[in-house]
């Protein structure tokens, strides 16, 4: 089994719904996310998957976030846009991209240096 890992950044506002008619301040962050794929086999040019593919993959699913306000784009309209959130919904959307020979691992979402959210199968 073989894995691989690639990073982008987006600089992206929220506003965390907390209880009902109550939330925080609007703020952001530069968040970093990273994407852990993996296949049993490699490819026939010795890959999972080339990080020249992987790379701007996640950063296409990702940008639409880029200098945005997420409580405005979806799911994050109705979803409350936590790191946890966040790394669930790019778990999701790379894995419908990926061909069945590579499978996501892993989706890790940090605020910051310090705070990071991990969603895995």
């Amino acid at each position: 089994m073989w894995e691989i890992s690639t990073e982008t950044v987006v600089a992206a506002a929220h506003q965390l719904r907390l209880a009902p008619g109550e939330g925080e301040r609007l703020h952001g962050h530069n968040w970093r996310i990273k994407a852990t794929v993996r296949a049993n086999e490699l490819d026939s040019r010795g890959f999972v998957m080339d990080f020249n593919e992987l790379g701007p993959m996640l950063r296409a699913l990702v940008e639409p976030y880029e200098h945005a306000f997420l409580n405005e784009i979806a799911p994050f309209d109705d979803v409350n846009p936590t790191a946890e959130n966040l790394a669930r919904v790019v778990f999701e959307n790379l894995s419908a991209k990926l061909e069945a020979r590579v499978s996501v691992v892993s989706v890790e979402v940090w605020e910051n240096d310090a705070c990071a959210a991990r969603f895995s199968r």
